[in-house]
């Protein structure tokens, strides 16, 4: 009797999905290492399915891709509202807080294996001109793909 109901658990187990994890990304004007417009963490890497709570630290942040994997859906989270986005889509992310990419507020997601690593890296290639500050983040976090 006790294998029996040893292998109905098992079948359960296996048959149910997997609870995607949640992320935190907070956007701050100042991060806990004294750098100024960023997000803490700036790379993450998360499994397909997983959700980012991008949380802002004031009005002025907000999360917008800027580069995706084929197939994956664009993000605009709204200015000073936390705001939950899932990643079904596996690759290499960036994206900006839109008024202070200028200030190399960007940041990399990387769902499961970076599939889009060519194309990420030639997207990071076109956003280094639009950078004035912070710039060393941009080649720091595209370091970090797997």
């Amino acid at each position: 009797m006790k294998k029996y109901l040893l292998i109905g658990l098992m079948l359960v187990n296996v048959s149910m999905p997997a609870k995607a994890a949640e992320h935190t990304v907070n956007l701050v004007t100042t991060g806990s290492d004294g750098q100024t417009m960023v997000m803490e963490p700036g790379y993450i890497n998360i499994a397909v399915g997983d959700v980012i709570n991008f949380v802002p630290s004031d009005a002025t942040h907000n999360a917008e891709s800027l580069s995706i994997p084929t197939g994956a859906k664009k993000f605009t989270t709204p200015y000073g509202q936390p705001t939950k986005v899932t990643f079904d889509t596996e690759g290499a992310y960036i994206y900006k807080c839109v008024p202070h990419i200028t200030m190399g507020m960007i940041g990399v997601i990387q769902v499961g294996n970076a599939v889009n690593l060519d194309a990420t890296k030639a997207a990071m290639a076109q956003l280094k001109p639009m950078v004035f500050m912070n710039k060393e983040r941009l080649d720091q976090y595209l370091s970090q793909i797997q």
